[in-house]
């Protein structure tokens, strides 16, 4: 899959998850962390700018993100946000 490809795929489930969790108040941290990446690595993207060392904790998965996300129907963003991850790594954008 085409980091372009996995970009799309990836801000789908972000909006799916968003729509359904949209009456919620409390908005989830990990899906936060995960769109923060995905923000970051668009803007590479479009602006051909490696990723700044600032930048670079938002592609670092923690247990917040997994245990947020595993055994439920939006296991999958774990696995998406794993490969992006690894893409932006396989392209040496981080500096």
């Amino acid at each position: 899959m085409t980091l372009g490809a996995l970009t799309d795929k990836l801000r789908k489930r972000i909006v799916e998850f968003r729509w359904k969790h949209r009456f919620e108040t409390k908005v989830s941290p990990a899906i936060n962390f995960i769109e923060m990446a995905l923000n970051i690595t668009e803007l590479a993207m479009v602006k051909s700018r490696p990723i700044d060392i600032l930048e670079e904790h938002w592609f670092h998965e923690g247990w917040p993100v997994i245990h947020t996300l595993e055994d439920t129907e939006w296991e999958d963003i774990i696995d998406l946000y794993r490969t992006l991850t690894f893409k932006v790594q396989e392209r040496n954008w981080f500096r």
